[in-house]
């Protein structure tokens, strides 16, 4: 088995990843986050591990075999730089193989914002001389719950974008595939497109829910300016907010749109589906 180092440890991603690998019986695991005393840890070893620290970077992967970057959290400037700097790290502490956490249509032209972060950082993995395996994770399931939950107060689906169909994805089947490369061979030099098996829209699950509960769900396409007022009274920071708008007129563009094969052959199934996981919203 490899010896494993996970930055960013202390996310849902990360947890996920972490108990899976312990339910597996890796043994070798190191677990990096700004907060380590946190932790779940199952038994594994944990590290303080800064994005804007190289030192602790480079103490996290020291004879690491398989190196997980998980993407950070700030603004696109923030992620660009700090992923350059876990790269490094990475190589100045000999990892063999970086496993990257991307996103869907990483590309200049994208309407999302964040995703020139990860095509810059994409292009420093590969360019770096370290192998590598870049997984383009599509727009989780649980994206939609706070939507879903609210709608059975309102039989409302109020959300930016609802004609345009996503292949979303369970986190759960992404820490899955996660898991499967890191442990496994074959990945290097691999870029993953990890989406559900289908694409759909939200006026379609709509219809879903509709039929489920027996009375009309109607998905009503919420004007960005005022989406991004109630995010913002959520608190969220004003780059995260035009993130998550710039997210949701990539949806409608139907840049997250594209079905890829790629969970089902490393997983050997398919992955879950939106209808399931929306009708748990019944």
């Amino acid at each position: 088995m490899p010896t494993i180092a996970i930055t960013g440890a202390s996310g849902q991603l990360g947890q996920l990843v972490t108990r899976l690998l312990a339910a597996q019986g890796v043994r070798e695991v190191r677990l990096g986050s700004r907060n380590p005393e946190g932790l779940d840890a199952h038994g594994y070893a944990t590290l303080h591990a800064d994005f804007d620290d190289f030192s602790s970077l480079e103490a996290l992967f020291q004879d690491a075999d398989v190196a997980l970057l998980i993407s950070s959290n700030g603004d696109p400037e923030t992620r660009q730089r700090q992923h350059r700097t876990a790269i490094d790290a990475a190589k100045a502490a000999k990892v063999k193989r970086v496993v990257f956490t991307s996103f869907t249509n990483p590309t200049p032209a994208t309407r999302f914002p964040l995703a020139a972060a990860n095509e810059d950082s994409e292009s420093y993995l590969v360019a770096s001389g370290l192998d590598y395996t870049i997984l383009r994770n599509n727009q989780y399931l649980e994206n939609l719950e706070a939507t879903l939950a609210q709608s059975k107060q309102n039989d409302t689906l109020f959300i930016p974008g609802v004609a345009g169909k996503v292949a979303y994805i369970s986190r759960e089947d992404i820490a899955e595939v996660i898991a499967a490369v890191l442990t496994g061979e074959g990945h290097e030099g691999k870029t993953y497109e990890l989406t559900g098996d289908e694409a759909v829209s939200i006026v379609e699950l709509a219809a879903l829910l509709t039929e489920a509960r027996g009375r009309r769900v109607t998905a009503v396409d919420a004007p960005p300016a005022d989406f991004g007022n109630i995010l913002g009274g959520f608190g969220l920071e004003p780059f995260l907010v035009d993130a998550l708008l710039g997210m949701y007129a990539a949806s409608d563009a139907g840049e997250y749109a594209s079905v890829s094969g790629d969970v089902a052959r490393i997983l050997g199934r398919k992955p879950a589906g939106a209808a399931g996981y929306v009708r748990g919203f019944v």
